[in-house]
């Protein structure tokens, strides 16, 4: 007859999964705070049963902890943590950005001065949300520019927690300019067909990204 199937709605776990985690990214679940899976559902309108499953599988992604008797956090992260999420990160993203200088064409670099260019306007506004949506986009696209899926694959599973502690890293003082400044410099080494100043500039954009993480860490201490 031609009619069209209906398409089955999507499990309520996996709509709890995308608010909780969105909630969580966005900072509207806060660090330090004690949540209970009791209070979330009731903020959902669902059940209990589908936002447990949600939050077993946000525990699993590292964005949140349990803690026994009293209900659950938003992670925070060692030192150890740290060194070990940016020890990938850095292999990835070396590894990414020496393919792209050979690979990277002008509709993939004004792509990525886009990006740049919504990060400065972020800064100039102060505007913490949009400067970490531009900041994800970049740094997960130049994983993109490689055409291999599996180094894309392990970009994206890693790009949340990344973007967890980045989120936190901004807050220092001055730090969100210094990371335009620090993509900039990538962009301009990649323009350039550059892998030896790429690279260099991207360790460089690592590193101190990981010094802002660690100190923010420090100050806020764990939860």
């Amino acid at each position: 007859m031609g009619l069209k199937k209906i398409s089955k709605p999507e499990p309520l776990s996996k709509t709890a999964l995308k608010m909780l985690r969105q909630s969580i990214l966005a900072d509207e679940l806060k660090v330090g705070v004690i949540y209970n899976e009791k209070a979330l559902a009731k903020d959902l309108g669902i059940s209990r049963t589908p936002v447990r499953e949600a939050l077993l599988e946000l525990s699993a992604r590292k964005l949140i902890r349990f803690l026994p008797q009293k209900g659950l956090v938003i992670n925070t992260f060692s030192d150890d943590d740290i060194e070990d999420v940016f020890e990938i990160r850095t292999a990835l993203e070396v590894f990414s950005i020496k393919k792209i200088c050979t690979l990277a064409d002008k509709e993939d670099i004004a792509r990525l001065t886009g990006y740049l260019a919504d990060q400065k306007n972020a800064v100039q506004k102060d505007d913490k949300a949009a400067f970490m949506a531009a900041d994800r986009s970049y740094h997960t696209d130049f994983t993109a520019l490689t055409r291999n899926n599996y180094l894309i694959e392990m970009m994206l599973n890693l790009s949340d927690i990344m973007h967890l502690m980045g989120a936190r890293a901004i807050d220092l003082d001055g730090r969100m300019a210094q990371v335009v400044r620090e993509h900039e410099t990538i962009i301009t080494a990649v323009s350039n067909q550059d892998p030896d100043n790429a690279v260099k500039a991207m360790v460089t954009h690592l590193e101190n990204s990981k010094t802002a993480v660690k100190k923010v860490y420090r100050q806020d201490g764990p939860a």
